[in-house]
């Protein structure tokens, strides 16, 4: 009986993905960005952030299509990932002009990694995640 609780919890959550926290459930990300800096740099691991705004059809297809995909996953071992809200709390200079947008920061100097706009499928999505692990180790050499 629980199983199939948690079942329809998780279906549901998955058709309102965008709402950030929501997704942030789903997915197992962390929901605030200044915990998330500070994790990512205690662990020296890239800032993966999701932004995210309701409604919004293609914010639910990177939640659904390409993050919660076995190959994302799969990469997350070098993130810390973060899902927040556009009208979050994270600095401005963050602040994207549309949604979705995936920024990789550095947690040591905040600045861009590597930015990804709007939804991408999983392949360009992996391409862009091993370019931000790429520039961040080299920098940290």
């Amino acid at each position: 009986m629980i199983k199939k609780i948690l079942f329809l919890l998780l279906f549901t959550l998955s058709l309102f993905a965008a709402n950030a926290k929501d997704a942030a459930f789903m997915l197992g990300y962390n929901e605030v960005y200044e915990s998330s800096l500070q994790e990512a740099k205690k662990e020296h691991k890239v800032l993966m952030m999701v932004i995210v705004k309701e409604p919004c059809p293609y914010c639910d297809k990177l939640v659904d299509n390409t993050l919660d995909t076995p190959a994302i996953k799969k990469r997350l071992k070098n993130f810390i990932p973060l899902v927040i809200a556009h009208d979050g709390k994270y600095p401005d200079r963050l602040r994207p002009p549309v949604r979705p947008v995936t920024h990789f920061i550095d947690p040591d100097d905040g600045s861009i990694l590597n930015t990804v706009y709007g939804y991408r499928g999983v392949n360009t999505f992996k391409k862009a995640m091993d370019l931000a692990v790429k520039k961040y180790k080299k920098g940290h050499i």
